[in-house]
Protein backbone atom coordinates (compact mmCIF):
# COMPACT_ATOMS: atom_id res chain seq x y z
CA UNK A 1 0.00 0.00 0.00
CA UNK A 2 2.75 2.45 0.82
CA UNK A 3 5.66 2.51 -0.94
CA UNK A 4 9.07 3.34 1.26
CA UNK A 5 10.88 6.41 0.73
CA UNK A 6 14.19 6.05 -0.99
CA UNK A 7 17.28 6.99 1.17
CA UNK A 8 18.72 9.45 -2.09
CA UNK A 9 16.90 11.88 -3.29
CA UNK A 10 16.54 11.89 -7.44
CA UNK A 11 18.50 15.08 -7.63
CA UNK A 12 20.89 13.97 -5.40
CA UNK A 13 24.58 13.99 -7.72
CA UNK A 14 25.73 10.75 -5.12
CA UNK A 15 26.57 8.14 -7.78
CA UNK A 16 25.92 10.47 -11.08
CA UNK A 17 28.91 12.60 -12.77
CA UNK A 18 28.98 16.10 -12.42
CA UNK A 19 28.54 18.53 -15.58
CA UNK A 20 31.04 19.97 -17.47
CA UNK A 21 29.60 23.35 -16.41
CA UNK A 22 29.80 22.54 -12.74
CA UNK A 23 33.26 21.11 -12.96
CA UNK A 24 34.54 23.89 -14.34
CA UNK A 25 33.07 26.39 -12.17
CA UNK A 26 34.47 23.89 -9.50
CA UNK A 27 37.73 23.95 -10.19
CA UNK A 28 38.33 27.48 -11.69
CA UNK A 29 36.61 29.45 -9.49
CA UNK A 30 38.37 28.91 -6.25
CA UNK A 31 41.67 29.49 -7.71
CA UNK A 32 40.38 32.53 -9.17
CA UNK A 33 39.46 34.40 -5.95
CA UNK A 34 43.03 34.97 -5.00
CA UNK A 35 43.52 36.33 -7.95
CA UNK A 36 40.73 38.74 -7.67
CA UNK A 37 42.23 39.96 -4.14
CA UNK A 38 45.79 40.32 -5.57
CA UNK A 39 44.30 42.80 -8.39
CA UNK A 40 41.93 44.80 -6.46
CA UNK A 41 44.66 45.27 -4.28
CA UNK A 42 47.13 46.13 -7.24
CA UNK A 43 44.60 48.59 -8.78
CA UNK A 44 43.84 50.30 -5.57
CA UNK A 45 47.12 50.92 -5.00
CA UNK A 46 48.20 52.31 -8.24
CA UNK A 47 44.83 54.45 -7.86
CA UNK A 48 45.87 56.09 -4.47
CA UNK A 49 49.59 56.72 -6.16
CA UNK A 50 48.20 58.68 -8.98
CA UNK A 51 45.71 60.71 -7.04
CA UNK A 52 48.25 61.46 -4.73
CA UNK A 53 50.95 62.69 -7.56
CA UNK A 54 47.74 64.35 -8.85
CA UNK A 55 47.36 66.51 -5.64
CA UNK A 56 51.21 67.38 -5.23
CA UNK A 57 51.44 68.33 -8.81
CA UNK A 58 48.06 70.92 -8.25
CA UNK A 59 49.89 72.32 -5.15
CA UNK A 60 53.29 72.86 -7.22
CA UNK A 61 51.24 74.55 -9.78
CA UNK A 62 49.23 76.48 -7.43
CA UNK A 63 52.15 77.65 -5.08
CA UNK A 64 54.13 78.45 -8.29
CA UNK A 65 50.67 80.81 -9.20
CA UNK A 66 50.51 82.11 -5.74
CA UNK A 67 54.05 83.41 -5.71
CA UNK A 68 53.52 84.84 -10.01
CA UNK A 69 50.64 87.25 -7.94
CA UNK A 70 52.76 88.19 -4.98
CA UNK A 71 55.43 89.12 -7.35
CA UNK A 72 52.83 90.98 -9.15
CA UNK A 73 51.15 92.75 -6.43
CA UNK A 74 54.72 93.98 -5.70
CA UNK A 75 55.63 95.71 -8.10
CA UNK A 76 51.94 97.08 -8.76
CA UNK A 77 52.35 98.55 -4.74
CA UNK A 78 56.41 99.59 -6.24
CA UNK A 79 54.89 101.55 -9.39
CA UNK A 80 52.23 103.06 -6.97
CA UNK A 81 54.40 104.42 -4.62
CA UNK A 82 56.89 105.65 -7.26
CA UNK A 83 54.17 107.25 -8.92
CA UNK A 84 52.72 108.89 -5.66
CA UNK A 85 56.32 110.35 -4.84
CA UNK A 86 56.77 112.09 -7.93
CA UNK A 87 53.91 113.75 -7.82
CA UNK A 88 54.21 115.59 -4.73
CA UNK A 89 52.54 119.13 -4.64
CA UNK A 90 54.22 122.07 -4.40
CA UNK A 91 53.67 124.29 -1.65
CA UNK A 92 50.56 126.08 -2.76
CA UNK A 93 47.61 127.60 -1.37
CA UNK A 94 44.58 125.41 -2.24
CA UNK A 95 42.89 128.98 -3.18
CA UNK A 96 43.09 130.91 -5.97
CA UNK A 97 42.91 134.30 -5.44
Amino acid sequence: MFQRASTTRWYSTGNSRRSPHAQWYSDVLPAMIPIFLLGSAVYLGLQLAQTRLSHEKYMHDAKERVERLEAEIESLQQDRHAASTETIPKDRSWWRW
